[in-house]
Order: structure tokens, then C-alpha cells, then sequence
């Protein structure tokens, strides 16, 4: 994921640094404006000028007429630091990924119910300047459930359907503005988030491969990400995502914590663009200050929309080395304690059950008879889906992986499992 480091289409390149503690309230570091618009003309070196004449010269033959105009030349380059040759070799991937996806046509794509329903995004509206606004309460998204009701190709098909539509947008928002407009704002909100959302392997997996895609297709398109309603467990989250973000990006995502953020959304974008629940005075005919109809929310996936185990794409446990089995009689649990020695080391899991669901969680011991709760115990159907997940350790001690059974009075559960430690270097 990159963001651009432009104010404005015009901008002059002067990133702004805005990375507050989640605990913290949140403020500027310096005065402009995400969307401060600024009358002069691309502040360009007579370096930079040369380059951006010859990169045109060497694309012409890769790139559609219509995205030749110096700002989307300069996304490529900015995002290979003015190197010519690296540029062109984005861009060549870039329209081979295209291609291999078939992106020229997926907003015409049949999505998925299960997508349109319980994948949370939205477009609120547009900032001050222009640009489109896009909200994600990722705090409501049931990844295992969505991940276990699509491929994980179409899930990353819905995304990239996503940024299309805002692509399309800005292109309608150019038209009426008179202006190039060839970025989004978007607004992660976290409420509700847990480790869960992170802990389980295919999400990370997904996530991960989603930033990656999003750099390496869809340069700068970001103006600004707000962070809002972070918990402090985002901050193991973000421990595992930051070294994929580039320099530039860590600059431009602005993280809060549950205060603060209403007034500096309200600096760039327009109360009247914005759901009341985000600051804003929209609210759906019904009176809903989420604006449902407007942005999906999310929600637990209901599990008639989940696939058999033999149709999903997700990994099993078959041919695993080191592979364990259990067997828990009804009401029963099983705790298995593990050492961590150097902080960073990662606990790491998987495990599958027959035939039912059974409880699970992560605790560090902290003193005699007193554990730290790192992941929350909840049921997980891994008799459907293979339950992976990975948790780095910050701090050393023993750290308990807990099966339990104790919620069913009838049925002893089987496991088969895999669980170990993966020691810092």
C-alpha cells in the first residue's frame, strides 16, 4: 500500500507525518490540510522534468492515451524513486496483472451474495477537494467467515472491484471539478477489532497479499488513511503489517485511538459527505446514523453460506510434519504451555477437528495464577476450515494454548493439531 506524498494533484511532495499512539489523542503535527489546495504548478526540478519526459517517451506503447497526462506518469516514478527502468518494469507487471485478472472487466462481475452483504466498505462521499471517500469498519469484518464462504481470489477480486469503482469515480469527479482528481481518502474503523482478526493465517495471508497488489498496481492512489477507534491490540497488529508499508505510507496513516478523530476528519472532509456516526450529519431515510444502505457493515457471516472443507482453497493438515492428535471428552479442555525466550519469537498454530466446532484461545502467564488474555477464547468451526494463526510474542514467558470443550455436555471432540515456536533471529 502506498499513499502519495502530494497535498494536492498539485502538491509539492510535503508528506506529513501524523502516527499517534492508539491511546493517545490525536493531533496534526503541522497545520495544512490533507486537502489544502495549492495554486502553483507541480514543483518539478529541471531533473525531474527531464525524467518525466523520457519515461513518456518509453511508456507511450504501454499505456492507454488516456493515462499519459503527467500525473499518472508521476505516480509510477514516484512510487520507483525517478528510476526510469524500474518504472516501466511496474508498469509492464502492472498491465500483465491486468490482464491475468481480467480487471478491464470485473465491475461488470457477478459478485458473490455473501461479498455484497458481509464484505464492510463503503464510499461516503468526497473531501474538500474532490476526492472519493471510502469507509472500512474492519472492526465488523468476519474474515474466516467470508474466507470461508468465497475462494480467496474472489474475495481479492471484490477488492480490486472496489478500487475500480473509485477509480471510475474520479474520473466523473475530474469531468465535473475541471481538475485532475487521481486520489481517495479512506477510514479505517476499528472498533470492535480483536486479535482475532489477525491471529488466523489465511486472514494475515490475504492481507498481506492485498497491501502487495496494492502497491505494485495501484501506486499512490491514497491521499490519507485514517485509523480510528484503535484498540491497543492493534498495535501487535500493526507490528506484523508495517515492515510491508513503504516509508512514504508509515507517514501518511494517521492512527487514533477513540477521541480526536471526528474534528480532524471534519477538517478535510465536509460534515454533510459523512455518516453522523463518523462525524457527520448523513443518516439513512430510516434515521440510521451508519448509513447501512450507503457503507456494509459487516457482520458475522452466517454459516449457510460457508463451502465444504473439499471445496475451499484453504489449507489443510494433511502431510504436516509434527502433527499431534487429542481427543477431549465432553466438558473437557486441554491446556499446552510454551516457553517464548526472545521477545519477537512467534507462536505459531493450526489444528482441524471432526465433525464439530470446539473452543479456543491464547494466554500468557503473567504471575502465579494470573494470565494475560491474548486471544480471546471463542468457538471456531474448524471442523469446516483448518484453523491457522500466528501471534508474535513481544514479551518472554510461558504462553498457554488453550482447546476447551466445556460447553459441550454430549459430544467429545477430536483435533488434530500442530503448535509451536518460531524463535526470533
Amino acid at each position: 500500500m502506498r499513499l502519495f506524498g502530494w497535498d494536492t494533484w498539485r502538491g509539492s511532495f510535503r508528506g506529513q507525518s501524523a502516527l499517534v499512539d492508539p491511546d493517545a489523542p490525536s493531533k496534526r503535527t503541522d497545520s495544512t490540510s490533507v486537502n489544502d489546495d495549492d495554486d502553483d504548478i507541480m514543483n518539478l526540478s529541471s531533473d525531474q522534468q527531464q525524467i518525466l519526459e523520457q519515461f513518456r517517451d518509453r511508456v507511450k506503447g504501454l499505456l492507454p492515451p488516456d493515462k499519459q497526462e503527467d500525473h499518472d506518469l508521476l505516480k509510477w516514478l514516484v512510487a520507483r524513486n525517478y528510476n526510469i527502468d524500474k518504472a516501466e518494469n511496474m508498469i509492464m507487471k502492472s498491465m500483465g496483472w491486468r490482464k491475468e485478472w481480467d480487471v478491464e472487466t470485473v465491475l461488470e462481475w457477478d459478485v458473490p451474495e455473501v461479498l455484497q452483504r458481509y464484505y464492510p466498505v463503503g464510499m461516503a462521499g468526497h473531501d474538500k477537494g474532490g476526492l472519493p471517500v471510502w469507509i472500512i469498519p474492519y472492526g465488523g469484518c468476519d474474515m474466516r467467515g467470508l474466507l470461508s464462504s468465497v475462494r480467496k481470489r474472489d474475495y481479492i477480486r471484490y477488492t480490486v472491484r472496489v478500487l475500480e469503482a473509485s477509480l471510475q469515480d474520479m474520473k466523473k469527479q475530474t469531468k465535473i471539478l475541471g481538475y485532475p482528481v487521481t486520489q481517495q481518502c479512506c477510514i479505517f474503523d476499528l472498533e470492535d477489532f480483536s486479535l482475532r482478526h489477525v491471529t488466523w493465517k489465511p486472514a494475515m495471508d490475504v492481507i498481506l497479499e492485498l497491501v502487495q497488489l496494492y502497491e505494485a498496481n495501484y501506486p499512490e492512489l491514497l491521499k490519507c488513511a485514517y485509523v480510528i477507534n484503535a484498540p491497543k491490540v492493534f498495535t501487535l497488529a500493526y507490528a506484523i503489517i508495517k515492515p510491508f508499508l513503504h516509508e512514504v505510507t508509515l507517514k501518511k496513516i494517521r492512527i487514533y485511538g477513540y477521541s480526536g478523530w471526528k474534528e480532524d476528519l471534519l477538517k478535510d472532509i465536509d460534515a454533510d459527505q459523512l455518516p453522523q456516526h463518523w462525524g457527520g450529519t448523513r443518516a439513512d431515510p430510516d434515521g440510521d446514523p451508519k448509513c447501512p444502505s450507503q457503507i456494509c457493515l459487516g457482520g458475522e457471516v452466517p454459516k449457510e453460506y460457508y463451502m465444504s472443507l473439499s471445496k475451499s482453497t484453504l489449507s489443510k493438515l494433511e502431510g504436516k510434519e509434527n502433527l499431534s492428535t487429542l481427543t477431549l471428552g465432553k466438558g473437557d479442555k486441554k491446556r499446552l504451555k510454551f516457553e517464548v525466550k526472545k521477545p519477537g519469537s512467534h507462536l505459531k498454530w493450526e489444528f482441524r477437528t471432526e465433525d464439530f466446532d470446539i473452543g479456543f484461545g491464547v494466554t500468557r502467564k503473567v504471575k502465579k495464577g494470573e494470565e494475560e488474555v491474548l486471544v480471546p477464547m471463542q468457538r471456531v468451526n474448524s471442523q469446516l476450515v483448518t484453523e491457522e494463526g500466528c501471534l508474535t510474542c513481544m514479551e518472554p514467558g510461558t504462553y498457554v494454548i488453550t482447546f476447551d470443550n466445556e460447553f459441550s455436555y454430549v459430544r467429545s471432540k477430536k483435533i488434530w493439531y500442530t503448535v509451536y515456536v518460531e524463535a526470533a533471529s
